[in-house]
């Protein structure tokens, strides 16, 4: 079990990796990758990812840039990690 501090809000997960999307958490991940995918496939332009970092969740993935708005941020990290 996971959990820890991300601003003023205590958050309880199963896995280490997180999205948000708004002040809600979408789902809950075993790595940064599917978390990604989940991003890139159902989730809102709004949303990111965090990561368990001992007391408290840290931003892994910050949010991707809507596509209307200029080049997909999210799928240009990916290729060049």
């Amino acid at each position: 079990m996971f959990a820890g501090l991300f601003g003023q809000h205590v958050i309880h997960s199963s896995r280490p990796f997180i999205v948000v999307e708004g002040e809600s958490v979408s789902g809950s991940f075993a790595t940064l990758e599917v978390a990604g995918n989940f991003i890139t496939e159902k989730a809102s332009y709004a949303a990111f990812v965090l990561r368990h970092d001992g007391q408290e969740w840290v931003m892994a993935r910050d949010r991707v840039i809507n596509p209307l708005f200029g080049p997909n941020r999210w799928e240009f990290i990916r290729r060049n990690q």
